[in-house]
């Protein structure tokens, strides 16, 4: 492989072409130096080793060849592009290798300039990515396999608490005679179903798998009706709701997920504030092609660590997972960040000046991207 002197440096005497050639045979990668057109014209010994069965890869043939049929089209790209813009380029295949089931190569394209910064060559560079790939998927199974089993405690939990509600009003129903002690209980029971009920809903928006309302609605429409139909619930425990909106243009947006979102942010600053407060929520234009809802309490804030984890499920300071709600649970915000991330917006949470915490939600008007 002729090697060019790279510009600006000057070559020592003991660093001839041969040094250079001897580096690339032993940097354990595949390379092919070609000229703009992809015809190769050396390649190193690795090259030589790792394409040994496959006819193509000789001088003057086209590198494109070596590899698979169906990301030949995709290399073809890249080099145009390389050749046109001089940048280098990555991509990935796989290669079938002898004694090998599946081996995952990196491929970079990387231009070869000469003295005045022309266009000389392309370097085709073979990097075996296999047992890294392998351990990054090996550390995302784990991570969900620790996460499962954290999801699983918490459900089990939280449904255990239900049933024993219910085993118990039931049995206190059975053994009473008085109509109205029976009605008791039974509305016990009936509101343990219903928490359970909400609990299942919100963990299927959690997994993304809660497909029973994909209508679209308008979002101000959407967030007027929410706070029109909560604001006794607010009122009752002294909390004073601030709406600030400006006219934005008519985003649609899944109602369902929207609803889910107000109500984990509500219920978060609820909790913030025990003895009453501030809720201020505003909507408006952000950056031009997006808008901002922002939902701020005056309740005592976030400290720096709950700010760190503040999206992570099961991430609570709330104490004991005792009420069967998922926002006491620490899954809220997780199922609102994944929901946000659904409708391809972004969530962030901070402080406000004075106490209290705000989260701030921004979504693209193009109503393209949501999804169907």
């Amino acid at each position: 492989m002729s090697v060019g002197r790279a510009r600006g440096v000057s070559m020592s005497p003991r660093l001839d072409v041969g040094f250079f050639e001897r580096l690339f045979d032993g940097a354990g990668l595949a390379v092919f130096a070609c000229d703009p057109t992809g015809r190769i014209l050396a390649c190193n010994s690795h090259g030589r080793k790792l394409f040994a069965d496959r006819d193509g890869c000789r001088a003057g043939d086209a590198v494109v060849n070596v590899l698979p049929e169906e990301d030949r089209p995709t290399f073809e790209e890249h080099l145009k592009s390389c050749v046109q813009t001089l940048e280098p380029l990555e991509f990935r295949t796989h290669l079938s290798v002898p004694g090998v089931h599946a081996t995952e190569y990196a491929v970079w394209l990387t231009p070869i300039l000469g003295t005045g910064g022309s266009l000389e060559g392309v370097t085709v560079w073979f990097h075996d990515i296999t047992a890294r790939l392998q351990l990054r998927r090996s550390l995302r199974k784990r991570e969900r396999l620790n996460t499962l089993g954290t999801l699983s405690g918490a459900v089990a939990h939280h449904y255990n608490n239900f049933l024993c509600s219910i085993a118990t009003s039931l049995e206190y129903a059975m053994n009473l005679n008085t109509m109205s002690a029976m009605r008791r209980a039974l509305r016990r029971t009936a509101d343990a179903v219903a928490r359970a009920t909400q609990v299942t809903r919100q963990l299927l928006a959690f997994a993304q798998a809660d497909y029973r309302a994909q209508d679209l609605s308008d979002l101000t429409e959407t967030l007027l009706y929410y706070f029109d139909k909560n604001e006794p619930r607010l009122r009752q425990r002294h909390i004073r709701l601030t709406l600030n909106w400006e006219k934005i243009p008519t985003l649609s947006v899944p109602r369902e997920q929207l609803l889910i979102i107000l109500d984990n942010l509500v219920d978060n600053a609820i909790e913030a504030m025990p003895n009453g407060g501030a809720l201020t929520v505003t909507l408006g234009r952000h950056e031009g092609n997006g808008v901002r809802l922002s939902i701020a309490d005056s309740g005592s804030g976030l400290s720096p660590e709950d700010m760190e984890h503040v999206f992570e499920p099961f991430h609570t300071s709330k104490g004991e997972l005792a009420s069967g709600e998922l926002h006491k649970a620490g899954m809220g915000l997780a199922v609102v960040h994944g929901l946000v991330s659904e409708m391809r917006g972004t969530i962030t949470a901070s402080n406000v000046p004075g106490g209290g915490a705000r989260f701030d939600i921004c979504l693209p008007l193009d109503v393209a991207t949501y999804p169907a």
